[in-house]
């Protein structure tokens, strides 16, 4: 069974490295993942699945192509939708994309309104994201129920 606690502390720590605002999906089955956590303006959210960014979200594309660590500036000449330049009128300019995993696996995106992302904070969010991927496995065969208490989580990291 996940530690509902330790999980909570996990996701606290990744919030604590820098002012940045994030969403991180863990165990990403058929483009969605099995738990989503998000500090992204929520008016961001709304836009962006309203519009079904995420089939055109050069970040995600990439995410789910490679494994790594890759600057949202990089993903410029890919981005026919202006996806990114979207997200920079939500303040979300300065970006990064962290994806892991082998047989499953996790994505995280995370963003600055004013400032480059720096390699110290990208390398601890990157091992963050790793201890919480571990933490979470065979999460895929939890029912709803044993879910839930770990989806709430979400709404901690919203103050909610």
């Amino acid at each position: 069974m996940i530690n509902v606690h330790t999980m909570r502390q996990g996701l606290q720590r990744l919030s604590e490295i820098s002012d940045w605002k994030f969403a991180l999906g863990l165990h990403i089955r058929f483009a969605n993942p099995t738990l989503l956590y998000q500090t992204y303006p929520q008016s961001w959210v709304d836009y962006y699945s309203e519009n079904g960014l995420v089939f055109v979200d050069p970040a995600v594309q990439w995410a789910i192509a490679h494994t790594g660590i890759c600057d949202w500036s990089d993903l410029a000449d890919q981005d026919e939708s202006n996806v990114l330049g979207q997200a920079a009128e939500f303040g979300l300019r300065y970006g990064k994309v962290i994806s892991i995993g082998k047989e499953s696996r996790s994505f995280g995106f995370f963003a600055h309104p004013s400032k480059e992302i720096g390699r110290a904070e990208t390398e601890e969010a990157r091992a963050l994201i790793e201890e919480l991927h571990e933490m979470t496995n065979g999460v895929a065969l939890m029912s709803e129920k044993e879910l839930a208490p770990l989806r709430e989580l979400n709404l901690s990291l919203r103050g909610g």
